[in-house]
């Protein structure tokens, strides 16, 4: 099977983090955003698509150090025109009989993939309380009918999670050109949800297939709130003699602890140190040095430094505060 993983947006609301390095590869719970996809993917593709920006080699050289058979195109700045757009840029890389998965390349998830591909093509949703902040499905017969983006009144609380399911290959490229073609954009872009309308007035059956779990990782509050979920599977620590570790934390093994209290929901990575300080609920990228300070809710991009202070930072890479 193959997989088309998006990568490729300005990640406007996870800056300055995603001012140095692209939105995938912001770390989170011991991993990568998307690492934690791959995870979920595991050995079921052999295959990966990616569509990445400008700056997105970094993305590709991490897909392919997990194993995978990786390809990739670049969408430009100008090119940034919405989901649908993007994915049809893949139309010369993706094999036209075989099976294709697509999941966004900042929605970590937790599901039965292989279980839900015996049943056919779907979309994955999630039940939520207030469906009208999200893309939904209406469904009549056991399959999905309708696609509507945010709607005012509901036609069912079953949320788009960014997760689906296609063996009729040409049929989803043709939905794709047809809406560029036609120029049938919804709030400015072409969108992935007006192409499978046409898909589903083609013919199309797709059910929907409800996840087990849904972070979000699309800004910096959210992507702190969904690690505590995700350092549910992913929680790595040593304690350290003097320092108090309160879990669920990552605490990469080169990472210096030292007179500290670190936790919970709290990241760590590779050569980062932490000393006389107290932190929670925070992410702290490689490198980053944290002394004398008492952070919360904080991210710290690589190398970046805080010292002296209490304070609730997004700080990026090599940023000095004292």
């Amino acid at each position: 099977m193959q997989v088309v993983i998006p990568a490729a947006g300005f990640a406007k609301r996870m800056r300055p983090l995603s001012l140095t390095k692209p939105k995938a590869l912001i770390p989170v719970a011991g991993k990568p955003i998307i690492g934690h996809i791959l995870d979920q993917i595991g050995d079921i593709a052999h295959r990966i698509i990616l569509v990445v920006g400008e700056n997105g080699r970094s993305v590709v050289e991490y897909v392919r150090g997990r194993g995978y058979e990786v390809e990739y195109v670049v969408q430009r700045k100008e090119e940034m025109l919405g989901l649908g757009y993007a994915i049809n840029l893949t139309k010369g890389k993706v094999k036209p009989d075989e099976p294709l998965l697509v999941v966004l390349g900042d929605t970590p998830f937790r599901m039965d993939l292989q279980g839900a591909m015996r049943g056919g093509d779907f979309i994955a949703v999630k039940s939520v309380e207030d469906p009208r902040r999200f893309g939904v499905v209406r469904i009549e017969g056991g399959y999905v009918v309708d696609l509507v983006e945010k709607p005012e009144v509901p036609p069912s609380n079953l949320a788009i999670v960014g997760i689906y399911y296609f063996t009729d290959i040409p049929l989803l490229y043709e939905a794709l050109e047809h809406i560029i073609r036609s120029d049938i954009r919804t709030k400015g872009e072409y969108q992935l949800t007006d192409a499978m309308k046409v898909m589903i007035a083609r013919g199309w059956k797709v059910k929907a297939v409800e996840v087990e779990e849904w972070l979000d990782c699309g800004t910096l509050d959210q992507t702190i709130i969904s690690q505590r979920k995700l350092l549910e599977w992913n929680t790595h620590y040593r304690e350290r003699e003097g320092s108090l570790i309160v879990p669920p934390v990552y605490i990469h093994d080169t990472a210096v602890v030292e007179g500290s209290i670190v936790g919970p929901n709290v990241h760590v990575g590779e050569g980062a140190v932490i000393r006389n300080s107290i932190v929670k609920n925070s992410i702290l990228d490689a490198g980053a040095v944290v002394e004398n300070a008492i952070l919360d809710g904080s991210l710290l991009g690589e190398n970046a430094k805080v010292r002296g202070k209490a304070l609730k930072l997004r700080i990026s890479d090599y940023s000095d505060v004292s």
